[in-house]
């Protein structure tokens, strides 16, 4: 078995039914497969275990993801009501149920790893609701999580600056 249905089949089990990785909630987006929105989720979850739930409010905001949410009124005021809470638990989660939806349109949509083929029912549903925007010029929230960028992370690029307190080494040979 590989560790990416092993992740798939532990989300499932975290999420509950097969069919809610969250994204059941809203119903404007039940085409959505759920096999895809378990591994979405999973891939969100990993990602935000290591470098911390913090950034997930920017990624939203910075990628075009916004363009989505502020279309849709139920996504538009999960993510009011979530910039308003002072539950960090309740925010996580209704950023998390997003970030799901957008990626798991994201990957219909550019047929990522062959899930538009899979489901073509549903790509042609996520390219109808990408319609206005083009995909080719777009900040794809997919995208900031499986290729992180250098300025999300500057803590690890910090690491690698020479320290000031010492010359420059000289090599000699």
């Amino acid at each position: 078995m590989s560790a990416i249905s092993d992740t798939a089949i532990d989300a499932g089990k975290d999420t509950g039914s097969p069919s809610d990785a969250g994204v059941g909630a809203t119903a404007n987006f039940r085409f959505l497969p759920s096999e895809l929105a378990v591994k979405c989720r999973a891939l969100i979850e990993t990602f935000h275990e290591m470098l911390g739930y913090g950034c997930l409010p920017d990624m939203l905001w910075h990628s075009d993801a916004r363009d989505i949410f502020e279309c849709d009124r139920e996504l538009a005021q999960l993510f009011r009501n979530a910039s308003k809470s002072r539950c960090a638990k309740r925010t996580n989660d209704s950023l998390l149920l997003i970030a799901t939806i957008v990626i798991s349109l994201e990957a219909l949509a550019r047929d990522f790893a062959g899930w538009g083929k899979r489901f073509p029912d549903a790509k042609r549903e996520a390219e109808r609701l990408f319609g206005g925007f083009p995909l080719q010029r777009r900040a794809w929230l997919m995208d900031m999580y499986l290729y992180p960028s250098l300025s999300i992370h500057r803590e690890f690029a910090g690491a690698l600056a020479p320290s000031l307190a010492v010359g420059p080494a000289i090599v000699r040979s």
